[in-house]
């Protein structure tokens, strides 16, 4: 009879939960458009607002765990319309009752931007986009079954030269939030390149703080004592002034510095798209590591990097006022940004491949302060020029330091390549041929004989050559295992007019986890052989022509790599669809899927 009562007092429980949400929608959906008026063949941006009841909450896009089902939204695919991939914002990570550890959960108004471009043959008048939000929703006690909204936004195409006007500004302000986790998804970043991110976009301030810390740092390094005597002749002859314009000239002094590393920030960022790009190529990551060893072979003394005598004389010379206080700083910042590029090329790389061009710019002229904050001090107080710190025993170990530090960059830089890389040691080798061969034949500085210094040239000659075929041969892939078939402007029915089912590859040139496929994957045997019972075609996205476009609206392709398994009819397994890279065992299993 206690069991009964038990039951039937659980039972009451559930269905007044159940009564309490189980007659509305916990989540309301409501399609914005960043755009009143879409011009022909332009992108413009949805944002799909989740209302939220409150008292609820659902798990984010990715819960951390496979036991939690994330949110999800589709996009029904409609001819001239093509749907970017979702962003989704930052979730918040909670913990309740029924988890053992914190979850990442969205609660109350959540908005996902969706890049949506309209194609110029698109016909102007009114068009509509319709899709699904999937999710599922709990209190902090229980979680309730999934569920699913449906939205449906209507949207006006206009003529291509149309003048438009962007609306629902509250909502896309943060425009900028959005294009930077675009960036870290297409380039595919590694996870400390991740978190570096993450750091930089949550904690301004703690950004600020630690490049200003890195800039009084620099004050450290050899890069910086060339220019203190330029500095003290400067505001030494200075003496007579007054202290506040002697401070007035010191402050312009200092933002000169810190505009001149501004540059270098402002420069990176807007490097970022190309700078992405260049990462995805073996041989650029290889320049870039091996001026990073050498600077860090300078640091142990193998050879100096020295500023020219004549631009330290030519700048040295006396201007006045604060028009020439502000030259001379930008000056002494181009003196020391060449020599400490070594040093901060870790953050300069991290800006660029990030493409954070205001927040480039602000970080590095932040950096630029904390590297004069120094001289404003010594030049208001123009008796404590003579104090600086002297050249000693501690130097040598600060830059040895820094030499280290060094080669951790190019680990940086070196390790996420070698993910790509199938013969990994004779890419490491080449590259240790190629920096000794620049540094024991032509940097490395000594008293040799004439006759000695050919020698060794011929010597650096041969380590580069050998660094050149070791490389090279480092980075050869193995020969694909699959037949492919090249689309080249079949339409969907000859594609599908076969008797076995098809697979279609949508892939690009620029795409890094479509090469690692490519390596790794399909070349796989267990691929090759259990591949021979498809249709294999490989489609080349990088250029896309009409034909290659209607196919990738066709099948909504809004990333790369796309993989689309289809059955001997032409249909969809809509469950085995994968956006990325996946290894030949799940690429094998998906086959077999579609062969069962």
């Amino acid at each position: 009879m206690k069991q009964i009562f038990v039951l039937l007092f659980v039972l009451l429980v559930i269905t007044q939960l159940f009564g309490q949400f189980g007659d509305m929608d916990m989540v309301d959906v409501n399609v914005l458009s960043s755009l009143g008026q879409v011009p022909q063949g332009k992108q413009f941006q949805l944002a799909v607002v989740l209302n939220i009841k409150e008292g609820l909450h659902i798990n984010s896009h990715d819960p951390g765990d496979d036991f939690y089902i994330p949110t999800r939204i589709h996009f029904e695919s409609t001819a001239g319309i093509s749907i970017g991939q979702p962003v989704f914002p930052e979730p918040k990570f909670v913990q309740f009752s029924f988890t053992d550890g914190k979850i990442s959960v969205y609660e109350g108004e959540t908005a996902i931007i969706v890049p949506v471009t309209v194609s110029p043959e698109l016909s102007p008048k009114e068009h509509s986009v319709s899709g699904t939000v999937s999710y599922q929703g709990c209190n902090d006690n229980m979680c309730f079954p999934p569920d699913s909204v449906q939205f449906t936004k209507n949207f006006k195409v206009v003529a291509a030269d149309t003048d438009v006007t962007p609306v629902n500004s509250e909502i896309f302000q943060n425009a900028d939030i959005y294009t930077t986790k675009d960036a870290k998804e297409s380039l595919n970043l590694t996870p400390g390149e991740q978190r570096a991110l993450e750091y930089l976009e949550k904690g301004l301030f703690s950004a600020i703080l630690a490049f200003f810390v890195v800039g009084l740092a620099l004050n450290l390094t050899p890069c910086v004592y060339p220019v203190i005597p330029m500095t003290v002749s400067y505001f030494g002859g200075q003496s007579d002034k007054t202290r506040a314009k002697a401070f007035t000239n010191a402050l312009l002094y200092v933002v000169g510095i810190a505009l001149s590393f501004a540059i270098l920030g402002l420069l990176s960022g807007l490097a970022g798209k190309q700078w992405g790009f260049l990462f995805q190529s073996p041989w650029f990551v290889v320049a870039i590591a091996t001026i990073i060893l050498l600077m860090a072979a300078s640091l142990f003394g193998a050879f100096e990097i020295t500023v020219p005598s004549w631009l330290l004389t030519k700048v040295g010379q006396s201007r006045e006022g604060i028009i020439g206080s502000f030259l001379m700083g930008i000056t002494v910042g181009i003196v020391i940004a060449p020599c400490a590029a070594g040093i901060i090329i870790g953050l300069v790389g991290l800006i660029a491949k990030l493409g954070l061009v205001v927040k480039g710019t602000l970080l590095f002229f932040v950096m630029g302060l904390g590297l004069g904050l120094p001289y404003l001090f010594l030049a208001t107080f123009s008796s404590l020029l003579g104090k600086l710190p002297q050249s000693g025993v501690w130097m040598l170990w600060i830059r040895k330091l820094f030499g280290f530090l060094l080669i951790g960059v190019a680990f940086y830089f070196i390790i996420p390549q070698l993910e790509l890389v199938p013969n990994k040691l004779g890419f490491l080798l080449g590259l240790l041929a190629l920096t000794a061969g620049l540094l024991l034949g032509f940097l490395e500085q000594g008293q040799y004989k004439k006759s000695f210094k050919i020698f060794r040239a011929v010597v650096g000659l041969v380590l580069i050559a050998l660094s050149i075929v070791w490389i090279q041969g480092s980075l050869q892939a193995k020969t694909t295992q699959v037949d492919w078939i090249k689309y080249s402007g079949q339409s969907y029915d000859q594609i599908i007019d076969g008797d076995k089912p098809v697979f279609i590859d949508f892939y690009a040139d620029w795409c890094a986890p479509c090469k690692q496929m490519d390596r790794t994957t399909f070349t796989d045997p267990q691929v090759g052989e259990v591949s021979e019972q498809f249709e294999m075609i490989k489609v080349d996205c990088t250029k896309p022509d009409a034909a290659t476009q209607d196919l990738m609206q066709r099948f909504g392709v809004s990333g790369m790599p796309t993989l689309v398994f289809l059955d001997k009819d032409g249909k969809e397994f809509e469950n085995l669809r994968e956006i990325g890279y996946i290894g030949p065992e799940k690429f094998v299993e998906h086959l077999n899927t579609v062969l069962e």
